[in-house]
C-alpha cells in the first residue's frame, strides 16, 4: 500500500504540473500560432490534463469512500466542506480581486446579485474560471449511491461503462447549467478511477515496456489529424499512471515539494500567473523574456500556494482552513 500511495502522489504532482504549465498563456491566447513551442505544449496537455484529474478523483473516491462503505450523508456532508466551502470562498475573493483590477482582467466582472448567482449555477461563468471543476466534480460524487451499486458485479459495470461512454460522446455539449455537459463528460473518466482502484489495475501499468507501449499511443493518437478526443483523453491518462508508477520506486520523493498542496495550487496558482502575463504586457518581447517568465510562471504558480497553504496551516482556525481546501 506504501508504494500505491507513493505512485499515487507521484501521478498528483505530475497532474498538478501539466495544470500550471496549461495556465500559462503569457499572450493571452490560447495555442497562440506566433509562440508554436508553448502552443503545442499546451494542445498536448489539454488533451488528457483534466481527464486525468477526475481519474485520479475516482481512484481516491473508491478508496476513502466507497471501500470503506461511508454513508451517503457524511460523504455529502464532508465534500460540502471540502468543495463547497472553497468553491464560496474563492468564488467571493475572485469577485473582489477582479473587481479590483478591473483594467487589466480579461474577463472582468460586475458586482451583480444575478452574476454571483450565476457563478453557481452556471459554474463555467465563474470569475474562477476553474471552478467548473470543483462542481463536475461534486456534482459527480453526488450519484455515490448509485456508483457504489453498479460496481457490484460484472454486468452492471459494463452497464455503467457503455453508458457513461454514451454521455461521453452523444450529451450535448452546451448545457452550461450546473457544468451537465461537463457531468456527462467526465463521469467516465471518475468511473474508471474507481474502477483501477477497486480491481487494482493499477498493477498492469507498472513494467517499463508497459509504459513504452502507452506512450507510443498517445504520441501516435496526438499526431492523427481528427483523433476522437477520447482516444487522447484514455492514452493519456494510462501513459501517465504507467509513468508514475514505473517511477515511484526509482524517484519516491518526486514532486514531494508540492504534492501534497495539488488543491491549493489548483485554487491559488492562477492569481500569480495571470499578474505574470500582465508583467509580460509591459515590457519588450523577446524569446528571453517570454521563456524565462514562461519558467518563472511555473515556479510562482507551485510554490506561491505551497507558501500560503504552509501560512494558512499555522493559523489555529479551521473555519480558515476549509477556506483554502486544507
Amino acid at each position: 500500500m506504501k508504494q500505491k500511495i507513493t505512485w499515487l502522489q507521484i501521478l498528483q504532482g505530475w497532474s498538478m504540473l501539466l495544470v500550471v504549465v496549461g495556465h500559462i498563456t503569457l499572450t493571452g491566447t490560447f495555442e497562440n500560432p506566433e509562440t508554436p513551442v508553448s502552443a503545442a505544449i499546451e494542445t498536448i496537455i489539454y488533451s488528457f490534463h483534466m481527464p486525468l484529474f477526475m481519474f485520479i478523483s475516482g481512484f481516491l473516491f473508491y478508496y476513502t469512500k466507497i471501500s470503506r462503505n461511508i454513508a451517503y450523508k457524511n460523504v455529502v456532508i464532508d465534500k460540502l466542506k471540502r468543495l463547497g466551502i472553497p468553491f464560496l470562498f474563492f468564488t467571493l475573493f475572485t469577485f473582489a480581486v477582479k473587481f479590483a483590477f478591473a483594467p487589466f482582467m480579461k474577463r472582468p466582472v460586475e458586482l451583480s446579485i444575478s452574476q454571483f448567482v450565476n457563478s453557481f449555477l452556471y459554474p463555467g461563468s465563474n470569475p474562477l474560471s476553474e471552478m467548473w471543476f470543483v462542481a463536475t466534480l461534486f456534482i459527480i460524487m453526488l450519484t455515490y449511491p448509485l456508483l457504489k451499486y453498479m460496481i457490484t458485479s460484472p454486468f452492471k459495470i459494463g452497464i455503467l461503462l457503455l453508458g457513461c461512454i454514451a454521455l461521453n460522446l452523444f450529451f450535448p455539449a452546451d448545457i452550461e447549467l450546473l457544468c451537465l455537459s461537463n457531468v456527462a463528460y467526465m463521469l467516465i473518466f471518475f468511473c474508471l478511477g474507481i474502477l483501477f482502484c477497486q480491481f487494482h489495475l493499477h498493477q498492469y501499468l507498472s513494467t517499463p515496456w508497459i509504459f513504452i507501449v502507452l506512450l507510443a499511443l498517445f504520441c501516435a493518437f496526438t499526431l492523427i489529424p481528427g483523433c476522437p478526443r477520447l482516444l487522447l483523453n484514455l492514452s493519456g491518462i494510462l501513459a501517465s499512471t504507467s509513468l508514475a508508477l514505473n517511477l515511484a520506486p526509482l524517484t519516491p520523493r518526486l514532486f514531494a515539494s508540492f504534492r501534497d498542496y495539488t488543491f491549493q495550487i489548483f485554487l491559488l496558482g492562477i492569481f500569480p500567473q495571470i499578474a505574470i502575463r500582465i508583467v509580460y504586457t509591459k515590457i519588450p518581447h523577446s524569446e528571453v523574456s517570454y521563456w524565462t517568465l514562461y519558467l518563472a510562471s511555473i515556479l510562482i504558480g507551485i510554490y506561491l500556494p505551497v507558501l500560503v497553504a504552509k501560512i494558512i496551516k499555522k493559523i489555529p482556525s479551521p473555519l480558515i482552513h476549509r477556506c483554502f481546501g486544507l
